[in-house]
């Protein structure tokens, strides 16, 4: 059982889960399945081509600036950090993989605006406050579908294609997640959480023993 109170260990379980990422990419390309493009009715294709044009390098800069602003408010700079972090090395990530793989099929390969989209999600959960987090997993959610059925009516992609992008997101929030684990901001609120009554029994017990 991991101990949740143990940075050192927490942060060695994200990495074991970031490796386990990697592994999962690196044994899709291996296997390269063949399987079929995504189809989905084209009457939602005029709603689904401005969805797509909306992601692009100026609007996902532009979100990860207010991200970062977010957490310079919060006063959270290991936030700052991990959230370029998750944002640059997502996308750096998605576009090598594509030049690496580049003699695999399309549809295989993580989308550009998948893997933003992804990416922003996760580094806006990293520098949330808590009491927003359960509002934003859920829109979070609905936007990455949204954008992820619009790729499929733009682009070609297969249900492979849209885990890669899944994985690829997964790695470095994994690895983002880590850095926020020392965050001295974190743990000072990690140190200032009521104590379970077992803790605190613990605590009492062992302050007044002779």
């Amino acid at each position: 059982m991991i101990d949740s109170t143990n940075p050192l260990r927490r942060s060695v379980y994200r990495l074991a889960v970031a490796a386990a990422g990697v592994v999962a990419l690196l044994s899709l390309y291996l296997v390269n399945p063949e399987l079929p493009t995504l189809t989905l009715p084209e009457i939602f294709r005029p709603v689904a081509e401005p969805v797509v044009e909306a992601v692009n390098v100026t609007s996902v800069l532009a979100a990860t600036t207010i991200v970062a602003i977010v957490a310079a408010m919060r006063k959270l700079p290991y936030g700052m950090a991990a959230a370029l972090m998750l944002c640059i090395g997502s996308n750096i990530t998605g576009a090598g993989i594509r030049e690496w793989a580049s003699d695999t099929s399309a549809t295989l390969l993580p989308n550009g605006h998948v893997v933003a989209i992804i990416a922003l999600w996760g580094a806006a959960l990293l520098v949330t406050a808590p009491r927003f987090q359960p509002v934003l997993v859920g829109l979070g959610f609905v936007v990455v579908v949204a954008v992820a059925g619009a790729v499929a009516l733009v682009d070609p992609i297969s249900v492979p294609g849209i885990v890669a992008s899944l994985l690829v997101g997964a790695i470095w929030w994994a690895l983002a997640s880590a850095v926020m684990l020392y965050s001295p901001a974190a743990a000072e609120r990690e140190r200032q959480r009521p104590d379970t009554a077992a803790i605190a029994f613990s605590r009492y017990n062992g302050n007044n023993r002779p």
